[in-house]
């Protein structure tokens, strides 16, 4: 059983890894073999058992093409991470500085925004390209969706803090205290919008 999916050229060395340390990483934890054409940027995911495995090393492949680190790639092995990614340009026109300033939204000013929707929904971001992928705890993965789309749509920096703010006191999977230390984060946040 085999798949073949082409990345970007610029991403093979970091899914190969030095001296091939990442492939090899791949290979062993999702029990495949892979056969990269640096050329063409296809690869070639292979599998004696069933198709679970090939969708595992594809997942992690497609992370690390996406931008992320192959660490934070793992992360897909476990049950209860799941990726997604988001085209950024279905919100805006194809212009070039229209992209860097959606990107630059997404970000925030020193990174704070993406820093705290990764620490508030225990995600990470990737924003890459024209696209913003989401490696996220399955039962975080559509409210970071949603939160991505709201700012990608224009929505004040203000509100998106005040939904993070708002959920944190829904998910009970801390105590009450935590939730109170996490919504302080987002209240001491100072961020004017751009």
């Amino acid at each position: 059983m085999e798949e073949i999916i082409r990345v970007g050229h610029n991403r093979i060395p970091v899914i190969i890894g030095t001296n091939g340390s990442t492939k090899k990483d791949i290979e062993k934890k999702t029990e495949t073999t892979l056969e990269i054409d640096s050329g063409s940027g296809e690869i070639n995911i292979i599998s004696d058992g069933s198709y679970f495995e090939i969708h595992q090393a594809k997942n992690i492949i497609s992370a690390i093409a996406r931008g992320f680190s192959p660490e934070h790639a793992f992360k897909l092995l476990e049950d209860n991470y799941t990726f997604d990614v988001i085209d950024i340009s279905e919100y805006v026109s194809d212009s070039r500085d229209r992209h860097a300033q959606i990107k630059g939204r997404i970000i925030g000013r020193d990174g704070k925004v993406k820093q705290m929707i990764e620490k508030r929904n225990k995600c990470f971001l990737s924003i890459y390209g024209k696209t913003v992928a989401i490696i996220a705890p399955v039962d975080k993965i559509e409210d970071t969706h949603e939160i991505i789309e709201k700012i990608l749509s224009g929505v004040r920096h203000t509100t998106v803090f005040k939904m993070l703010k708002r959920s944190s006191f829904k998910d009970r999977e801390g105590s009450i205290e935590d939730d109170k230390n996490k919504a302080k984060d987002i209240d001491d946040i100072n961020f004017e919008d751009k």
